[in-house]
């Protein structure tokens, strides 16, 4: 990057940089939109990055952000699981579809931006979703242990594990 800029004039370079890359654009469209080069542009987003990563305010800043992203997306799924919900309710499988598929993207998108933030890795996070699903069976098996005993109870437990699972379970008669 050029040494000679006054300093005012490459944190104005610097902050343009940025602000493309936290829209999204990689280094090549930022050269092209700002008619720098691209190894510049590379060195600004390496200089910042060091900045950021020792500046309390911005980490600040970044966890702040990602918390409210997170929040946010908590919002969306539990939502999305509301709607899937309805759809079953209501018999409507083409909409419990789509809602399926919608939530499946976004569960995704937010492991991607934990990944992303650093916050979990490929392994943790295989980790993780390993523990839920063992978390998963025995809660399960807890559930059908608990109303054996009572037909009512039986039903009820199946018909609402049925709608979280999306498999039909198992009903034993005694």
């Amino acid at each position: 990057m050029p040494k000679d800029l006054e300093p005012i004039d490459r944190i104005e370079r610097m902050n343009d940089v940025v602000s493309a890359h936290l829209k999204g654009d990689n280094p090549t469209q930022i050269a092209k939109v700002t008619g720098m080069k691209r190894a510049e542009v590379i060195e600004y987003l390496d200089e910042w990055k060091a900045i950021a990563q020792n500046s309390k305010t911005i980490q600040a800043r970044a966890y702040e952000a990602l918390t409210s992203m997170d929040e946010h997306y908590n919002m969306i799924i539990r939502e999305l699981w509301e709607t899937a919900e309805q759809a079953d309710l209501a018999d409507d499988y083409k909409v419990k579809s789509s809602v399926l598929k919608n939530l499946a993207d976004v569960e995704s998108k937010r492991v991607d931006l934990l990944q992303k933030a650093g916050l979990i890795d490929n392994e943790e996070a295989s980790r993780e979703v390993e523990d839920m699903r063992q978390k998963h069976e025995v809660l399960i098996n807890i559930l059908r242990e608990v109303t054996a005993d009572c037909p009512h109870c039986k039903m009820e437990v199946a018909k609402r594990l049925s709608q979280v699972t999306g498999k039909t379970e198992t009903i034993v008669v005694n």
